[in-house]
């Protein structure tokens, strides 16, 4: 029988042998680091919410930049695009009308000013009674709060006028986001709703992909980065292609972080690494996101 104490001895002894195994492999001449294949990846989200009408591709599929992707129900906000544009047209009726009462309290202020300035001046040599002065004094007053009112409404109008129409144009925003176009060309990796279902504004419907710029993150040791210099040209090899990817040194992270669990350096005892953003020079085919790859060398660092 095994005592426990065996059994911890014997998990000791694999555990061992898979670590020297690990960090036995063995890389060519020239190796940097490895990691996995990366790409510019973009959520496709609705920006009008509503019940969708029609999707057009499919997991695997490429799209264009500006292809159709989705359709959302909008006919609601067209009822209410119809509504505002009613509500408008009302409203400029009534501008034309209040416009009207502008010119006319106008006049009347103008013609209650001229009275005014004579009679004061009758007043003043006797020849107009102070009923007539206080009259006219009225008069002008009313002409005035009339020509102000008129004013008033006019200005209220302009006012809704305009806040009609930054509603219409919202809705005709609104309205155009119910046609869903792909904003790069690419594949589509995921795809998170199906037709019929309702979509909630800046619900995801798409992810796409663009298969044709990838990078890979690897880390190097602090002794390891005078081998390094951005735009320094390396070569990514990936064991899904026979010949090496061209790529170039696109960044290099100006502090050590710790060692990510997930990957893999040159000196796997060093506690403290360097990130490197690789970038692929041109893309390809076979290439796919997620596939484990390495960085060489070439001598050329310029």
């Amino acid at each position: 029988m095994i005592t426990i104490a065996k059994r911890f001895a014997m998990i000791a002894v694999i555990l061992a042998a898979v670590i020297f195994a690990g960090c036995g492999q063995k890389t060519g001449p020239g190796f940097l680091g490895s990691g996995t294949l990366e790409a510019t990846e973009v959520d496709v989200s609705a920006l009008t919410g509503g019940t969708l009408l029609e999707l057009t591709r499919e997991e695997g599929q490429m799209v264009d930049r500006g292809d159709l992707l989705a359709r959302i129900d909008v006919e609601k906000l067209e009822i209410q695009r119809r509504q505002q544009a009613a509500a408008l047209e009302e409203v400029r009726a009534n501008r034309v009308s209040a416009g009207a009462s502008v010119a006319q309290a106008s006049e009347t202020l103008a013609n209650t000013q001229v009275q005014y300035r004579r009679i004061k001046k009758l007043h003043a040599g006797g020849a107009a009674t102070q009923e007539q002065y206080d009259d006219i004094t009225t008069r002008l007053k009313l002409a005035k709060s009339g020509l102000s009112a008129a004013r008033a409404r006019h200005e209220a109008l302009n006012a809704r006028r305009a806040q009609i129409e930054a509603g219409i144009a919202l809705l005709d925003r609104k309205i155009a986001d119910g046609t869903v176009r792909s904003p790069l060309c690419g594949v589509v990796v995921e795809k998170y709703m199906e037709p019929g279902e309702v979509v909630a504004p800046g619900g995801r419907i798409y992810r796409i992909a663009d298969m044709n710029s990838f990078w890979i993150d690897i880390y190097v040791a602090a002794s390891d980065l005078g081998r390094i210099v951005i735009g320094q040209n390396v070569e990514v090899r990936v064991d899904a292609i026979a010949d090496p990817v061209p790529g170039r040194i696109a960044w290099v992270s100006p502090k050590a972080e710790f060692t990510p669990k997930n990957a893999q350096t040159r000196k796997a005892r060093s506690e403290l690494v360097y990130a490197v953003k690789v970038l692929l020079e041109k893309g390809r085919d076979e290439l796919k996101i997620g596939m484990p790859a390495e960085v060489y060398e070439t001598g050329d660092k310029k």
